[in-house]
């Protein structure tokens, strides 16, 4: 500690008055300075943390709305993929894989504005349609185009059957699938038939993080609980990476939460999947558009690093 006979004792250099206030404008200027530095060290941190992202929604937005990738005419329009989808769907009904649907609607575009047809009624939808998209694109709900199911309810003091692995919310990630843990369930015969997945099943999260998509891309034996969605198109009309990336940017868009029910804790039910209006383009254009979203991911990411 310095004593006040020490203090006393010290030299200081003692300059003229007229440099002394000289001095002390300088040191206000470069105070001024730093803190600016500061503050620009800390929005250059932040940019860094958020970039990622940020970039990564505006790429998947429009991407989605065809602002990335170019309308060819060779590759027709929505409405004659949205004709063949149908086909496949009834051919379906038909062999008894899936039932009928009896609330069966579909979406239109009539006077620039978007109706929706259920059974004899039309109501106009242009609320619920996010953003424009390109004239040979369609704006369809799932259950036109795929068949959806939530998985298995356990219980076991009274399921019976096999035991056998089945996947939760703990195993969907939007970076993909975990399998690092695998719990496993008794499943009947016909529960075995009804929740075993399919290579290229899409597995949506009900619960916890709402919307958490992934893609199943594997070949072996595996089933599903209530926590999860799957979502399983008719035929091969639409690229399941393209329909992730719609999830994907439904998400940081803020629209799967606002569909979800609940406040503190939110659940993504069936009837608010099935109601989310998505954007069709012909299929040659869904694979250029997820070849583009791969490509630019990977200049950004290497921007970053």
């Amino acid at each position: 500690h310095t004593t006040k006979t020490g203090m006393e004792q010290r030299i200081f250099p003692l300059p003229p008055l007229a440099e002394q206030k000289r001095i002390v404008m300088r040191i206000d200027e470069l105070m001024v300075r730093i803190e600016e530095m500061e503050k620009t060290e800390k929005d250059i941190t932040a940019l860094y943390e958020t970039f990622p992202s940020d970039m990564k929604a505006a790429l998947l937005q429009a991407a989605i709305q065809g602002k990335l990738t170019e309308q060819l005419p060779e590759d027709g329009n929505a409405e004659e993929l949205y004709k063949q989808i149908q086909e496949e769907k009834q051919r379906l009904i038909k062999e008894g894989k899936i039932k009928k649907d009896k609330n069966e609607s579909y979406i239109f575009r009539r006077d620039n504005s978007h109706y929706e047809k259920l059974g004899d009624s039309v109501r106009c939808i242009d609320d619920q349609i996010p953003f424009e998209i390109p004239a040979n694109w369609k704006w369809v709900r799932l259950p036109e185009i795929a068949s959806t199911m939530l998985g298995k309810t356990l219980n076991r003091s009274t399921d019976k059957g096999e035991i056998k692995p089945y996947l939760c919310s703990i195993n969907v990630y939007w970076e993909g699938i975990n399998l690092e843990t695998v719990k496993k369930a008794r499943f009947s015969q016909q529960e075995q038939k009804q929740y075993r997945l399919q290579k290229n099943d899409i597995l949506i999260c009900e619960g916890g993080d709402v919307g958490r998509t992934i893609i199943w891309d594997k070949d072996q034996e595996m089933y599903y609980q209530n926590a999860l969605h799957r979502v399983r198109f008719f035929g091969t009309f639409v690229i399941p990476e393209y329909f992730r990336a719609i999830m994907e940017c439904y998400k940081k868009m803020g629209l799967i939460d606002a569909y979800s029910t609940g406040i503190t804790i939110k659940h993504f039910v069936q009837s608010a999947l099935n109601a989310l209006p998505l954007p069709l383009p012909p299929i040659a254009e869904q694979k250029r558009i997820v070849e583009k979203i791969n490509q630019l991911l990977r200049l950004c990411n290497g921007l970053i690093l």
